[in-house]
C-alpha cells in the first residue's frame, strides 16, 4: 500500500504507479521515472511511491533514472480507465561520478528519521573525483573545515559553531583518535569510504563516546563481495596520490581485506603578503612578497604512506564478522611556519610511525533472535619526533641569512632539539543492542581509552624533556539508550543516559631552589542524557529535534600537550553543553513534469561551559589548552536543492551561528569586559553552491559524462575578541570566497574513469587561519579502475 495519495486517472486515461526499491528491499526517494517522448514522470517519495496520471492508452518505454544508480528502460502499455502497477529495483551504479549531495536514500534516510541532526553523505557517486573529505565534507550545510596550509596540514571542524575535539571523529563507530595522524580523516582517500554521517550537536549513544558538538562517522565497505580496485591521482604542487583496496572471500567463509594508501606533495605553493618578506641586503629595507611577485614555500613538502590488512571469517553461523587486523604507517612532513608565515623555517622536520593490531567481532542474533554484538579491541604504539638540529636560520627567499651556534630554528637562539614523543594506546568498545519487540529495541555501549605519554631528547638536559616521567590520561563512557517506532513507523523517538569519567596524571616541572617534579591527578565523572525524535507528518514532511546534556572530556594533548609547541594543563576541566536541535525537511516536492526541489532546514541552540580553546603565547610559538568558563548562542542552517530530471542539480546552503561569550563576572567577581563578545577565531557565516550536470551516452553509447562548479564562501571574523584592542589594529582572517570545478568520463565498461579537477579556479589568496595561507589554483587528473567479483573470478 502506498503511503501517498493523488487523484487517480479520469475519463478514459490510464495511470501509473509503485514503489521504487534497491536490491536490498529500502525504499529509494528521489528517482526519475519518465514516460519517453512525453511530457509526463513523476519522482519516487520518501516511501518510494510514484504516480504518473492522465496517460493516454497506448505503448510506452518508461525511463527510471536517479543518482548512484543504474538506469532502466522498460517496455510498458497503458489502457484506459486502468491503474498498471509496476514496481521497480534498482541497481547501485559505483562508477558514477556526482558532485557532493546529501540524498535521502536506503540507508541516509533511516538514519536521517531518527531524530538526531544529522547529514548522510553517500560516496559512491564522487570518489571518481580528485577531492579528500575534508574538502567534500566542507561543502555540507553547517560543516566548516578549516585548513593552516596545504595537503597534509593541520585541519579543525567546525559543527553549528563547536569546534575542535569538541567533534569526535569515528571510523565504523570506533573513535579514531589513536589510528596517527596518517589513516585520519585529513589522509584517508574518499576511495576507501562508503558513505559519512555527519552528526551535528546531539550524538546517539552507540557511537560510544563523549562528542560535544558533534560526530563524523566514516563507514567502509560492509559487503562481502570479491572485487579489487585502484586509484591515482596527478597535479599541482607535484602532488601525487595512489589507493588501492580489495577484498578476497572463499566459500569456506574465510576473507582477507587490504586498504593501502601512498600520498606526496612538495607544496611549494606560491604565497605573499603580511608575514612573508625579506631583509634587503644592500639597502636594509624590509620587502614583502607581493602577488605578483610571490614566494615559494621550500619546505612544505609531505609524505605518507599506509597499509591496513584484515584476516578473519564473514558469514558464520558463530559471526557476521571476526577480523584480526594489523594497521602500519609512515608519515614525514617539512615544517614551513609557526603559527603565523612571520615565522619561517628551512630544515625543521616533523615524523611519525604508527602500528595499530586490533580485534573486530560483529553479530546479529547472539544466541537468541534480536540480540546484537560489536566488539571492538585495539593498542596504537605511536611515535612522532620533531627534528630541529640546523644552525641555519632562513628567509622567505630559502636563502640562509644567518646562523644560530646553539642550533635549532623553532627556538631563535634556544638549543637544538631531536624530540621524540612515544604514546602507548589502549582502546576497548562493546557495542550490544536488543529487539525487545516489534516497535521497541534497547541497546547499551562502552568505551574504555588511556595513554601512556612519554618523551626523550638527546640534546636536551633531562630537567627540560616534557614527558622524561610517564604522564597518563584515561577515559571511561557508558551509555544506554531506547528506541521506538510508532504509529505505522511515522515517530521515531530514541531517549539516552549516559556517563563520563576522566583521569590523568600530569607532572609539572617547577623550580625553587632546585627543579622538582609535582604530580597533578585528575579525576571527573559526569552523567548526561537526552532525547531525539522525528515525526513523518507525510511522505514529503519530516520534522525532528534532539536535546542532550552533554560531556566532553580533555583530550591526550589537550590534557598533556605535545612536547612541541602545546603546553600541559594540569588543571584542565571537560567541556559541558546542552544542545538542542529542531529542524524540517520537505520535499522532494515536484514543479510540474521535469523539476522537482528539496528544502532542509534545522536550527540549533548552545550553552557551553569550560569550552576549551588554544591559547596562543611566546610570540605566537607556544600555546596551552584552556577553558572559557560560557559560551552561549544560537543558529540556523538552511539547505536546497532543485533539479532538473536528475540532469542539472542546483544546491544551495548556508549557516549563521552566534556564539557568544556568556560569563558576567570573573573568577574574582570582576565585571568580564568579555561580556556578550562573539566567540574569537569562529566563523559565523558560510555558504555554499554548486551546479551539476550528467548525462548518458556521451561520445560513446553507455558511457557518462560529469561536469560541475562550486563555490564557497566565508565571511571575515575576529582572531581574538572583537572587545580587545583598536578596531584599526585587530587582527581579522578575511573574507573568503572561492569557485571549483571538473570534469569526469565513464567508459562504457564502467570500470575505467577520468576525471580532472581544479580548485581556486581564480587563485585567490585564501585563509582559514591567521596568517597562514592555502594554495592557490591548482590542476588535478585522477584515473579510477575497478573489478568486481564477476569480472575477477
Amino acid at each position: 500500500m502506498l503511503c501517498f495519495s493523488m487523484v487517480k486517472a479520469q475519463n478514459s486515461n490510464g495511470s501509473i504507479e509503485g514503489i521504487v526499491k534497491n536490491v536490498n528491499n529500502e525504499p529509494l526517494f528521489g528517482i526519475t521515472i519518465i514516460l519517453e517522448n512525453t511530457n509526463k514522470g513523476a519522482a519516487s517519495s520518501f516511501d518510494g511511491g510514484y504516480i504518473i496520471n492522465e496517460v493516454i492508452p497506448g505503448n510506452y518505454v518508461l525511463k527510471i533514472s536517479g543518482i548512484g544508480y543504474k538506469s532502466q528502460a522498460i517496455e510498458i502499455s497503458v489502457t484506459a480507465n486502468i491503474t498498471i502497477t509496476k514496481n521497480i529495483i534498482l541497481l547501485e551504479d559505483t562508477s558514477q561520478l556526482n558532485q557532493v549531495v546529501v540524498n535521502g536514500k536506503s540507508k541516509a534516510l533511516k538514519i536521517e528519521e531518527k531524530g538526531f541532526s544529522v547529514d548522510v553523505i553517500e560516496t559512491q557517486q564522487i570518489k571518481s573525483q580528485n577531492l579528500d573529505i575534508n574538502k567534500v565534507l566542507d561543502r555540507a550545510p553547517g560543516v566548516r573545515v578549516r585548513r593552516t596550509g596545504g595537503i597534509g596540514s593541520d585541519y579543525d571542524y567546525s559543527l553549528n559553531g563547536m569546534s575542535g575535539n569538541a567533534i569526535r571523529f569515528f571510523i565504523d563507530g570506533v573513535p579514531m583518535d589513536y589510528y596517527g595522524s596518517s589513516y585520519s580523516i585529513n589522509n584517508i582517500p574518499i576511495a576507501l569510504i562508503e558513505r559519512i554521517d555527519v552528526y551535528k550537536g546531539v550524538v546517539p549513544v552507540d557511537l560510544g563516546s563523549d562528542a560535544l558538538g558533534g560526530a563524523i562517522n566514516l563507514v567502509t565497505n560492509q559487503d562481502v563481495s570479491n572485487f579489487a580496485a585502484a586509484s591515482y591521482s596527478f597535479g599541482s604542487f607535484n602532488t601525487h596520490q595512489a589507493a588501492l583496496h580489495g577484498q578476497w572471500r572463499t566459500n569456506s567463509g574465510f576473507t582477507t581485506k587490504l586498504s593501502a594508501f601512498y600520498t606526496y606533495s612538495d607544496n611549494n605553493y606560491k604565497v605573499w603578503g603580511e608575514g612573508v618578506f625579506y631583509g634587503d641586503e644592500n639597502t636594509g629595507r624590509t620587502i614583502y612578497f607581493t602577488k605578483d611577485n610571490p614566494a615559494e614555500r621550500f619546505n612544505d613538502d609531505f609524505k605518507t604512506a599506509t597499509a591496513k590488512f584484515d584476516i578473519g571469517f564473514t558469514q558464520k553461523t558463530w559471526a557476521d564478522q571476526f577480523f584480526i587486523t594489523m594497521l602500519a604507517s609512515d608519515q614525514k612532513q617539512g615544517v614551513q611556519t609557526g603559527q603565523t608565515m612571520g615565522h619561517v623555517y628551512g630544515e625543521m622536520r616533523n615524523n611519525e610511525q604508527v602500528l595499530m593490531p586490533s580485534v573486530t567481532y560483529q553479530k546479529k542474533d547472539l544466541i537468541t533472535e534480536g540480540l546484537d554484538v560489536n566488539v571492538f579491541a585495539g593498542y596504537s604504539y605511536m611515535e612522532g619526533t620533531t627534528i630541529d638540529t640546523t644552525t641555519n636560520r632562513y628567509d622567505w627567499r630559502g636563502k640562509v641569512i644567518g646562523y644560530n651556534p646553539s642550533g635549532g630554528e623553532r627556538g631563535r637562539g634556544g638549543s637544538k632539539a631531536l624530540y621524540t614523543l612515544t604514546d602507548n594506546a589502549l582502546i576497548t568498545r562493546a557495542n550490544i543492542g536488543y529487539q525487545l519487540s516489534t516497535n521497541f529495541k534497547l541497546g547499551f555501549n562502552y568505551l574504555y581509552s588511556s595513554t601512556k605519554r612519554t618523551g626523550e631528547d638527546p640534546f636536551a638536559a633531562d630537567y627540560e624533556i616534557p614527558f622524561l616521567e610517564p604522564q597518563k590520561v584515561a577515559s571511561q563512557f557508558a551509555g544506554i539508550w531506547l528506541e521506538t517506532k510508532q504509529f505505522d513507523e511515522r515517530l521515531h523517538a530514541n531517549v539516552f543516559l549516559k556517563h563520563y569519567g576522566f583521569d590523568s596524571s600530569i607532572n609539572e616541572l617547577v623550580y625553587n631552589t632546585e627543579y622538582e617534579t609535582i604530580v597533578h591527578e585528575n579525576t571527573v565523572g559526569n552523567w548526561g542524557g537526552g532525547i531525539a525524535a522525528s515525526y513523518l507528518l507525510n511522505s514529503q514532511f519530516l520534522i525532528k529535534t534532539s536535546i542532550e546534556q552533554a560531556t566532553r572530556l580533555p583530550s591526550a594533548t589537550e590534557a598533556l600537550g605535545d612536547g612541541v609547541t602545546i603546553t600541559s594543563n594540569p588543571n584542565i576541566k571537560p567541556e559541558e553543553s546542552f544542545n538542542a536541535n529542531l529542524g524540517v525537511v520537505l520535499g522532494r516536492y515536484r514543479l510540474g513534469e521535469q523539476h522537482g526541489v528539496k528544502v532542509g532546514l534545522n536550527t540549533f541552540y548552545r550553552d557551553v561551559s569550560d569550552i576549551l580553546q588554544l591559547d596562543i603565547q611566546g610570540g605566537q610559538e607556544i600555546g596551552s589548552f584552556q577553558n572559557i568558563r560560557k559560551i552561549t548562542g544560537a543558529g540556523v542552517e538552511l539547505d536546497v536543492v532543485y533539479d532538473f530530471f536528475q540532469h542539472f542539480k542546483l544546491n544551495l546552503n548556508g549557516t549563521y551561528q552566534d556564539l557568544r561569550n556568556n560569563q558576567k563576572t570573573d573568577e574574582y567577581g570582576r565585571d568580564n569586559i568579555l561580556y556578550g563578545d562573539r566567540l574569537r577565531n569562529t566563523p559565523y557565516f558560510m555558504m555554499n553552491a554548486s551546479l551539476d550536470y550528467k548525462t548518458e551516452d556521451f561520445i560513446q553509447k553507455n558511457s557518462k559524462f560529469f561536469a560541475y562548479v562550486s563555490s564557497g564562501y566565508v565571511h571575515e571574523f575576529y582572531l581574538r575578541w572583537p572587545s580587545l584592542g583598536d578596531s584599526s589594529t585587530k587582527s581579522i582572517v578575511p573574507t573568503q570566497l572561492t569557485f571549483d570545478t571538473g570534469i569526469g568520463y565513464t567508459f562504457p565498461s564502467e570500470k575505467f574513469v577520468v576525471a580532472v579537477d581544479v580548485s581556486n579556479i581564480f587563485n585567490e589568496q585564501v585563509y582559514d587561519n591567521f596568517l597562514l595561507q592555502k594554495p592557490g589554483r591548482a590542476i588535478f587528473l585522477k584515473i579510477n579502475y575497478q573489478i568486481t567479483q564477476k569480472s575477477i573470478f
